[in-house]
């Protein structure tokens, strides 16, 4: 029943491919190419034609996959570690001005606060004037734009340098910021640029579907080499960027991102950061037993909490942005005050964070990666102390207070940072929410495991061997289920197996996990889409649980049936009147009120630039000059002007042969004296007929009508 067909074409196939081998053997082999001739005299002559062979052979494979995946993922590398090193100089260069000022508690609070200030004040402006399409995050953009939108101006070189300056100063002040959503963005105008570079060689990267597969495999890309997590960049980039995956981009979005976290590995040896190639946090976690099964309520608890604490964060984001769009007085005022917001942000997040003020309660001297290094630490804090057995005592020194236990901080941080990254996160500087995100959940996390080890200080075991509970597992699993949460993603559990190199705590971290993104996804949307709907992007995003009766919504049931639209014929008033009428930023064109025939759509402002342009004084003029000097001899009597598009059928007087030139309106005079009137049944023409400025069609290309 099925074989029949494919058994025919196979067949045709066969056939048609030898007919074609025999072809090819039966014409006579070309002649060496006339520009192979100079490279043929000579002592070097074979040399000089096996060197331009060469050279051809390799343009020709710059088309490959592979060549372009390759250099994706070397500049995205060297990108990455680039950054790093000037936002590690930049949080180094604070540490300096802090300590060297110990001797005054004021000049250190000024210097504290002015820095990050400062670096976040220019990272606003340069954004704002460079490209204000590089502010926030970016994967809400992406998410759009790998659904077909067009989107202008996201993915050019002025993006790219306005993204790649600006977060470098945003995270090097310091703030609750993170870099994993601009990377996928960076990565994604890399691909772009690439694509428009190497289609020099060729003009299949002109293609838009090959675009949009390089595009999907950039977003792998950019967490890869973020996080050198290539396992997880790629199921993070399916998850969150892409609503249907195509297979075939599945081993360009590994190779890729395999590639740059490896280079961004080996770069961070190179500069002796790291002795090997290792993980960014590595954790030392006990492998015999890990963990006990009675832990796993606990863990359970963890997903549930950081279910509800992500929900809880998108909320408050998404409240914090529409206030401030819904203040008017305060709208108005920011908008002529562009750096004020983001430099009093600042002025309150630094100030808390003051290590000799508030800070002293929340580790506030301590840095985004140190916090991690110190939270995902194997020891137990409520339970041994701070002693001399730490290895980082230096960092973990910053968790203890003489008048208060670690809980205390603990709670402390939870709280202030929480707020404090849902305001820095609607700063207009380019940023992200994952990093933040991870460091709370990871505190959280902690917080449960140091109550845990609290409780049951010989562990929970009770054969005859004793284990004690490691509480840097509880803020592994902790981080992997905030960051899901707010994202709406399981992958992350992936993303902190290969940022701790440990998979001793899968069963734990993916329970959270499922349960966490159970809990946010039916509360609030991702933190990605939440954007997406504050920003109006076109996009249609999924509907959460307890909207699925909506799935019986027909298009006929939300469409708008009374609407402005404009026809082929439309005439200058009907435009005005249309333009007058409605807000709408798209009207419809159709053929004629008749058929309703839809042709298309035209922006709102591209109406209005089109009808200045033919209402120009300069179009006048030069309309009137050519009037002049044109064969006629018609005499211009009248003052009235007006546009008409000359058809051969508008007038009953013969028409010249016609030219070939493009389709436009002519601006005429109308004489008013009855010599120089039109006949009876010539056509009307008043107003501007639209076919000139939308349908300008080769074929029907009028003449002028004398």
């Amino acid at each position: 029943m099925y074989g029949r067909y494919t058994q025919d074409l196979g067949t045709f196939a066969k056939d048609e491919a030898a007919r074609l081998r025999l072809q090819e053997e039966d014409t006579p082999r070309p002649r060496r190419p006339s520009e192979l001739l100079e490279y043929t005299q000579g002592r070097c002559a074979p040399c000089r034609v096996c060197a331009l062979q060469c050279q051809r052979f390799l343009i020709s494979k710059v088309g490959e996959d592979w060549v372009f995946l390759i250099l994706l993922g070397l500049v995205m590398a060297l990108v990455s570690w680039a950054m790093d090193f000037a936002i590690a100089t930049c949080l180094q260069a604070q540490k300096w001005m802090y300590g060297g000022l110990d001797t005054n508690v004021l000049l250190q609070y000024m210097a504290w606060v002015t820095y990050p200030t400062v670096l976040i004040t220019f990272s606003a402006g340069f954004t704002q004037i460079l490209a204000p399409q590089a502010v926030g995050s970016g994967i809400p953009e992406m998410k759009t734009i790998l659904r077909g939108v067009v989107l202008k101006e996201y993915l050019t070189l002025k993006t790219f340098v306005a993204k790649v300056i600006g977060l470098t100063c945003a995270l090097g002040s310091g703030m609750p910021l993170g870099k994993e959503g601009p990377f996928v963005h960076i990565a994604s105008m890399c691909a772009a640029l690439l694509s428009r570079f190497l289609s020099l060689f060729g003009g299949f990267y002109e293609n838009e579907a090959r675009n949009i597969e390089m595009l999907a495999a950039a977003c792998a890309v950019g967490v890869g080499c973020c996080f050198a997590a290539p396992i997880g960049g790629v199921l993070f980039s399916i998850e969150v960027t892409s609503t249907f995956f195509a297979v075939r981009n599945y081993w360009r979005g590994f190779f890729a991102a395999t590639f740059s976290a490896f280079i961004f590995r080996v770069l961070a040896v190179w500069n002796k950061d790291e002795e090997t190639i290792t993980a960014l946090f590595k954790t030392r976690f006990r492998l015999d037993f890990p963990f006990d099964l009675q832990e796993l309520p606990a863990f359970a608890v963890i997903g549930i909490a950081s279910g509800f604490g992500g929900a809880l964060f998108v909320y408050l984001n998404r409240k914090i942005v529409q206030f401030m769009r819904r203040q008017k007085t305060i709208n108005r005022f920011l908008m002529k005050k562009r750096l004020l917001f983001p430099a009093l942000v600042t002025l309150i997040i630094s100030t808390l964070t003051f290590p000799p003020g508030f800070g002293q309660f929340m580790a506030g001297q301590l840095t985004q990666k140190d916090t991690l290094v110190t939270l995902f630490d194997n020891q137990t804090w409520a339970k041994q102390g701070f002693s001399d057995e730490f290895e980082y005592l230096g960092i973990l020194e910053a968790w203890r207070h003489p008048r208060s236990n670690v809980f205390v901080t603990l709670v402390v941080f939870i709280l202030m940072k929480f707020w404090m990254s849902a305001l820095a996160t609607t700063i207009p500087v380019p940023c992200g929410a994952f990093m933040p995100v991870f460091v709370i959940g990871a505190a959280f996390g902690r917080l449960v495991g140091e109550s845990m080890a609290a409780w049951f200080p010989d562990g929970i075991h009770t054969d005859s061997n004793t284990y004690r509970i490691v509480p840097g597992g509880y803020a592994v699993v902790g981080a992997a289920a905030l960051s899901g949460a707010v994202t709406h993603t399981v992958s992350t559990a992936v993303i902190v197996f290969e940022l701790t190199g440990q998979i001793s705590h899968i069963l734990p971290v993916m329970i959270a996990v499922i349960l966490a993104n159970a809990v946010a996804q039916s509360l609030q949307p991702s933190l990605y889409d939440s954007i997406i709907r504050i920003k109006k992007l076109p996009y249609l995003p999924e509907l959460g649980w307890g909207h699925h009766e909506k799935y019986n919504v027909r298009v006929e049931d939300i469409m708008v049936r009374d609407i402005r639209y404009v026809t082929l014929n439309c005439k200058y008033r009907d435009l005005q009147q249309v333009l007058h009428g409605t807000k709408m930023k798209n009207l419809p064109l159709v053929e004629s009120a008749e058929s309703m025939i839809l042709l298309g759509s035209i922006e709102r402002a591209q109406v209005g630039a089109l009808l200045s342009n033919q209402l120009s004084p300069q179009r006048r003029l030069l309309t009137l000059r050519q009037k002049v000097l044109s064969e006629d001899g018609h005499r211009l009597s009248d003052p009235s002007i007006r546009f008409q598009i000359s058809t051969e059928t508008s007038s009953g007087t013969p028409a010249r042969p016609a030219l070939r030139k493009p389709l436009k309106p002519a601006l005429k005079r109308v004489s008013s004296s009855p010599a120089d009137s039109p006949p009876a049944g010539a056509t009307d023409h008043t107003g501007i007929a639209l076919k000139s400025l939308f349908c300008a069609n080769p074929a029907a290309e009028p003449t002028e009508v004398r």
